[in-house]
């Protein structure tokens, strides 16, 4: 495993290993301090949530990962810190998203992300800028969020892989993240995933999203069974 810390917790908790072993390599191919949802990255890896909140705690014990207490917004998923958050809801005042200045409302409930160290970071970009120079390959692009991945396997099952198979956002959202989800949660996403021309989109009536052939084919390397942190 790249994190001893990694095989320390295997050897403690075997129930666990399966788990430690796709976390190991999943962290391993991160190069940026972005939020990393327990939620997400158990969907991602198709593992076990509790699991993976379990051997988040112990990273955290042994200073891999450091954990914040943030609030999402439901339009946009930018994070902001909870104690902020909660400091308004206490003083009644209005809190806005940093991102789209839309009022949190009062009934958000924290959530808890993690972040890798600044020692575990350097290890782990270290790590690309090594494994590039062995294959003499340029360094690896940065691999997308684990929400990102959600969406571009929800797309793929959901066959929209052309202009004509489009699927609107709010038909994305629930695949990806269930039934109750709405398309506005997905904002963020879209936008990078289009930034990233992984997806094409319509607006108006009758819009909607589909893959690109690049999209497409990121999507199909995601879906399980088919995973490589190192290209995906």
């Amino acid at each position: 495993m790249f994190f001893h810390e990694f095989e320390a917790i295997a050897d403690e908790y075997p129930d666990l290993h399966r788990t430690v072993e796709q976390l190991d390599d999943r962290l391993s191919g991160i190069c940026s301090p972005a939020p990393l949802r327990i939620g997400d990255l158990s969907c991602v890896l198709d593992a076990d949530v509790n699991q993976v909140a379990s051997v988040f705690d112990l990273l955290e014990q042994q200073g891999v990962v450091c954990a914040q207490s943030m609030v999402e917004c439901e339009w946009c998923q930018t994070l902001m810190p909870a104690d902020d958050f909660l400091e308004a809801v206490e003083d009644e005042d209005a809190f806005e998203c940093s991102g789209c200045d839309r009022v949190y409302s009062r009934r958000t409930t924290p959530m808890r992300v993690y972040r890798l160290a600044s020692h575990a970071l350097e290890r782990t970009i270290a790590n690309t800028k090594q494994r590039a120079v062995e294959v003499d390959s340029p360094p690896f692009d940065e691999p997308l969020s684990e929400r990102a991945q959600i969406v571009l396997i929800a797309m793929v099952e959901l066959n929209a892989i052309d202009s004509d198979r489009r699927q609107t956002t709010e038909e994305i959202a629930c695949k990806a993240l269930g039934n109750k989800s709405e398309g506005n949660t997905l904002k963020g996403v879209m936008a990078e995933l289009k930034t990233r021309k992984l997806i094409n989109s319509k607006t108006g009536r009758g819009g909607g999203c589909w893959l690109t052939a690049n999209g497409r084919q990121r999507a199909e390397k995601l879906r399980p069974g088919n995973r490589n942190s190192a290209t995906v």
